[in-house]
């Protein structure tokens, strides 16, 4: 107990240390631009936080030449003509880049040429037909439409077609009226009649002079404070209220970014607990509490920012799924007061939060609404919770199996510690098995209410019973005496391919079933490189274990 409670104390001392370090300092201007609320995507949001989204939809970055996505997507809308003919689309794919020829300077195309190709516009034409008409696109084809919607995409923003920055009076939820509106001739009609013209007329002149000294290189913070007065004096004069809690609240989240800083001290917990784990081990869990914590107040962020569980799309149930793992090691060690459970469980988290942070392209971290099946929908809480949290007790087996199979492999003579392992590991499995055999049964129960059948084999279901009878196939073979300590581990690193499949496959590689609002694409090639190297790597462990045991039997 005196090893915990020092590690909770140098973790809340930890917490109160980054807490100092975690906003990043950038220009009076950006300061004021990046919290203008705005709407975009079905929802209201800072402009920082919509400026994000559309960089990385555009370019796949968070940031160009050095620049945060705030003064970048401002430049868009205040310098447009001089971005149309900037090569900053990527075209990473080959065919396709062969079809531009000497267009394409660095791997990068101008959104101009884009737009007015002709062959492409055609060939794009062409695409669209058989999408249209759902017929199967070819991968080239996809690539076509996919760098035409990043083009359009720029567009709609230089042109000030997005977002919108003027909410109706009457329904602040409608659509509000974007930049554009004030140039043209109907759109100002339509403010001045839910504002007023005067008001109006301040909006349109903060606007110019805004980006008059955006194009001049002046003095900035004076024309954006102006700027966001104009507008806030626009919603005080019709008394619209917005949550600016919940703005701020944005902000704080994007500023802290604690998802990044939970994995890196996951890592250096888990680093720490391989090289001190003898003398001081406490220096290890105070930095995978710190990063527990950061995690999971980054979770409750993220829940009162969007107002709902964060588990949507495949970032979400990543990062969930690995606050799972860490959650349940946790659980674990308090009974065991085994520290290796926090640390095998650290390593997995940090590799899960990587992954997230680093493929924002695969993985759309935006806040999204809810799709219409989802909201209000009291199964979303009972069954995607249930497996997704399944999905974190065997993301923790699998990290205590590879923990048991390299003792296996490389520590033949630790009996004990392998017999420890091997007890933790199938603690791991059972709470796994029971969470997925119960979300799947939720899941049949939700089905029913919603498409009126409780089962009808779905490739989500499909996959989903797949992987909990592969685990039960090993939680019987260990309880019936067929799989030793050394099989249970290496059929429960086998196994949690059934839930990858479950998990990632069915939504990303068959893109198939009534699952279509958690469907994505991208990242296979990592994912079977990933796969085929642990598959490799398992299978030198088993053969160095078997070598082992031949040896001491014949010696």
């Amino acid at each position: 107990m005196r090893t915990i409670s020092r590690g909770i104390f140098i973790s809340l001392l930890g917490v109160i240390f980054l807490s100092a370090f975690s906003f990043k300092k950038s220009d009076p201007a950006e300061e004021i631009l990046r919290g203008i609320p705005v709407q975009s995507g079905g929802r209201v949001k800072p402009f920082e936080s919509f400026a994000q989204e559309v960089l990385l939809s555009v370019t796949g970055k968070g940031s160009l030449n050095n620049e945060s996505a705030t003064l970048v997507v401002w430049k868009w809308i205040s310098q447009p003509e001089s971005w149309y003919t900037k090569s900053f689309l990527s075209v990473k794919y080959p065919p396709l880049r062969q079809e531009f020829g000497l267009m394409v300077i660095g791997g990068k195309i101008s959104p101009e040429l884009v737009l007015t190709h002709p062959p492409f516009q055609q060939k794009v034409k062409q695409a669209m037909d058989r999408q249209q008409k759902k017929e199967k696109l070819t991968l080239l084809e996809h690539k076509r439409i996919e760098l035409y919607d990043r083009a359009r995409l720029f567009q709609a923003v230089a042109e000030g077609s997005l977002p919108g920055f003027f909410p109706s009076p009457q329904d602040p939820r409608a659509s509000w009226i974007a930049l554009a509106g004030l140039a043209d001739p109907h759109g100002r009609a339509v403010l001045e009649a839910q504002y007023t013209p005067s008001g109006v007329a301040e909006a349109q002149a903060a606007l110019s002079q805004w980006v008059q000294t955006f194009r001049e290189g002046g003095e900035l913070s004076g024309a954006a404070r102006q700027f966001s007065f104009s507008l806030k004096h626009l919603l005080e004069s019709r008394e619209i209220q917005l949550d600016q809690n919940k703005i701020g609240a944005e902000l704080f989240y994007n500023q802290t970014r604690p998802f990044q800083w939970a994995w890196m001290l996951y890592l250096a917990g888990g680093i720490f607990w391989f090289l001190l784990r003898d003398r001081f081990p406490f220096v290890s869990l105070a930095f995978i509490f710190t990063g527990f914590t950061l995690h999971t107040f980054g979770f409750v962020l993220r829940c009162l920012i969007a107002g709902r569980p964060p588990v949507t799309n495949m970032y979400e149930s990543v990062i969930w799924v690995a606050w799972a793992a860490v959650l349940f090691s946790m659980i674990l060690g308090l009974i065991y007061r085994k520290s290796v459970l926090p640390a095998s469980a650290a390593f997995v988290a940090a590799f899960g939060l990587i992954i997230g942070e680093s493929f924002p392209a695969v993985l759309d971290p935006s806040l999204s609404p809810l799709v219409p099946v989802l909201r209000n929908n009291y199964w979303l809480t009972v069954h995607v919770l249930t497996i997704t949290l399944s999905y974190g007790a065997f993301l923790l087996s699998w990290a205590l199996a590879h923990a048991a199979l390299l003792s296996f492999a490389f520590h033949p003579a630790k009996k004990e510690e392998q017999e420890k392992l091997s007890a933790f590991l199938y603690r791991a499995l059972q709470i796994g098995v029971v969470l997925l055999a119960t979300g799947t049964i939720l899941g049949g129960v939700w089905a029913n209410d919603s498409w009126g059948r409780f089962w009808g084999w779905d490739p989500k279901e499909t996959w989903a019973l797949i992987a909990l009878l592969g685990y039960l196939t090993v939680l019987h073979g260990r309880f019936g005496g067929w799989l030793g300590d050394f099989g249970t581990a290496l059929g429960s690193a086998v196994a949690f391919l059934g839930v990858l499949m479950a998990w990632y496959g069915v939504n990303f590689v068959l893109a198939a079933g009534f699952h279509s609002y958690g469907f994505g694409g991208g990242g296979l090639p990592y994912v079977l490189a990933v796969v085929l190297l642990d598959l490799v790597f398992i299978s030198f462990l088993a053969f160095r274990y078997n070598k082992n045991k031949l040896h001491s039997v014949l010696s």
